[in-house]
């Protein structure tokens, strides 16, 4: 029975989430303006489609997938933070679309569509931000594909298959941004593969395996292949879903979504991960995301029953310290949260409200409700 409640917990929660279209559901529909917290949420937050799941940037433009909306929507990214509607219709994807990776050059995107067991790709017009599907796709992936990491060259694409126990792998065309399964793929990993990192070198994958209770790493072949470094899976808390890596690579992040708390490891010359002094640290309930601000100096922690908690890094040992004020506020059921490439603002998609909320991001790492233009 715990096996099948990890394997399904992130559709079960989407599934969960509030109904927007009840007035006694959503925190926006019952904002009062006399209370300044709550108009410099409603100034910060931008409606978006059913139950949206993740955020991404690329240059002036956000991209939000819709996971029970089949689809993405695109905003256009003011001087400010701000979120802009754009007249551009939805662009569909597969079925399901978890998450959407966007390539270090900002000419591709991919959603991981997780009820299509697919990848759709797309390139990036820079001037507008428009999405059109590539030649090919969508591209066949295992079951329930569902997080993505793409290597820091742009040259290959990993994606996790939560419904099994594997990650598939391709190798992107450089000039139309296709996907071609290395050979090899799948990999095996663990049960239940949730989310998936890549080190800044391009060196190794972290792969967290949300029913083996731990983490998988992969060195990365000169293919793109992948291979279990020595000692590989690592043990790590109960339900391990949402993973990343320091900037520097020296740290990996856990959460483990069937406790209040978040693993951090550091990371070995051959790839191996120890725990750090003082982990685990405690998050809110059901931690489900973890970003890291691309400074390094903060860590942000999306918990679904309990807001966004925020930690200063020690540089030296990686241990987690939390920011006044944390947890922040957030929406119901907040699935992800992503920082902008500046440090300067954070967006949270929250699936119980179909919206994402916008944040200022303050010298502390304090979240801040994004202030009216």
């Amino acid at each position: 029975m715990i096996f099948r409640f990890a394997v399904w917990l992130p559709f079960l929660l989407a599934a969960c989430s509030p109904s927007p279209t009840n007035p006694a559901d959503s925190k926006v529909s019952n904002i009062r303006k006399d209370i300044p917290s709550d108009r410099q949420r409603a100034n910060g937050t931008m409606k978006a489609g059913i139950t949206p799941s993740c955020v991404a940037i690329s240059g002036k433009y956000a991209y939000v997938t819709n996971s029970n909306g089949g689809n993405i929507l695109v905003y256009g990214m003011g001087e400010n933070g701000a979120l802009e509607a754009l007249a551009s219709p939805p662009v569909v994807s597969g079925w399901g679309p978890n998450m959407i990776a966007i390539d270090p050059m900002g000419k591709f995107a991919y959603t991981a569509n997780t009820d299509a067991t697919s990848v759709s790709a797309f390139s990036i017009d820079a001037r507008t931000g428009n999405l059109k599907e590539v030649r090919g796709s969508p591209f066949q992936a295992g079951k329930n594909p569902t997080f993505i990491a793409i290597a820091p060259s742009g040259k290959y694409v990993y994606v996790t298959n939560y419904g099994s126990t594997t990650v598939s792998a391709y190798a992107i065309d450089r000039n139309t941004g296709a996907l071609r399964e290395i050979k090899g793929s799948p990999f095996e990993s663990g049960k239940a593969p949730a989310s998936i990192a890549v080190d800044g070198a391009g060196k190794y994958v972290f792969v967290a395996n949300s029913n083996s209770n731990d983490v998988s790493v992969f060195a990365i072949g000169n293919d793109g292949s992948l291979e279990p470094v020595r000692g590989s899976p690592f043990r790590t808390g109960s339900g391990p879903f949402a993973i990343a890596v320091s900037p520097g690579g020296n740290h990996v992040y856990v959460t483990n979504s069937l406790t209040t708390n978040m693993s951090v490891f550091s990371i070995g010359e051959n790839g191996s991960l120890s725990p750090v002094p003082g982990s685990p640290f405690q998050t809110g309930m059901t931690p489900l995301w973890v970003t890291i601000a691309p400074a390094g100096k903060n860590v942000y922690v999306v918990n679904w029953l309990g807001g966004v908690s925020a930690y200063s890094v020690d540089p030296q040992t990686g241990a987690l310290s939390q920011i006044e004020g944390s947890p922040f506020e957030s929406g119901h059921a907040p699935k992800s949260v992503t920082v902008d490439p500046t440090g300067k603002f954070a967006y949270v998609a929250n699936g119980g409200d179909n919206d994402v909320t916008a944040y200022e991001i303050d010298a502390s790492g304090a979240l801040i409700f994004m202030k009216k233009n």
